[in-house]
């Protein structure tokens, strides 16, 4: 009986293992899949005004007609491409887990989900209004600080982890980079809705110099 016992413990720790393994892969997946919904739901508003009252028009004067509801519908997938690319490097170097982080995970994909409601106030707008620009930039700068807890709370406990994971300073700059570039652009929109929108334009060239900085330097 000893023995049986003795040997139970070391077969117990891998199948423990195992099913964290299993549910990492679940919340990384389920978290996907919420994203992908969000990315679905920009393009509705599009969908609403290509109905049968615009058969007559071109694609050419439909588009031009349409083209600030294209440019919001563009912009606001590549940050959530963007959000979805810093929450997939992130979980790449995940060896386990704990409930902070999910919970941490659950406030972020909440917020993600929500943003089509802000996206959608911006398409219905013939003007573009101060409180609507400030809620759609606010909505990301949310989002970004809740990317940016996660990788803090995995930088401060390596035992979640890879050895191989990028340090601490290193891993935090592309979420710090997101929400500096969103905190700029909530505070321009409240002087200005358009430039607050405009410096989402600084976007690509804040998240390569933070790519920069955090690529491990070359022997």
């Amino acid at each position: 009986m000893s023995e049986e016992r003795a040997g139970a413990g070391p077969r117990r720790r891998p199948d423990v293992r195992q099913r964290r393994e299993r549910t990492l892969q679940r919340v990384t997946a389920f978290t996907d899949a919420g994203v992908a919904i969000a990315l679905t739901l920009l393009v509705l508003p599009l969908v609403d005004f290509a109905d049968a009252s615009t058969a007559r028009q071109s694609v050419a004067q439909l588009f031009a007609e349409h083209l600030g509801d294209v440019l919001s519908f563009a912009v606001s997938f590549l940050v959530i491409a963007l959000f979805w690319r810093t929450h997939r490097h992130l979980y790449e170097q995940l060896v386990d887990y704990d409930e902070r982080l999910l919970i941490l995970n659950t406030m972020w994909l909440m917020a993600v989900v929500f943003l089509p409601f802000p996206t959608a106030r911006l398409f219905v707008e013939t003007r573009l209004r101060t409180d609507s620009a400030v809620l759609y930039l606010s909505k990301m700068l949310v989002i970004s600080l809740l990317a940016l807890a996660q990788a803090w709370w995995v930088a401060r406990r390596p035992e979640l982890r890879a050895a191989s994971s990028p340090g601490t300073p290193r891993a935090l700059m592309p979420p710090i980079a997101l929400s500096v570039t969103f905190a700029v652009a909530t505070l321009v929109a409240f002087t200005s809705p358009t430039a607050g929108l405009l410096v989402l334009v600084c976007l690509p060239l804040a998240q390569l110099l933070a790519v920069r900085i955090t690529r491990p330097p070359s022997d």
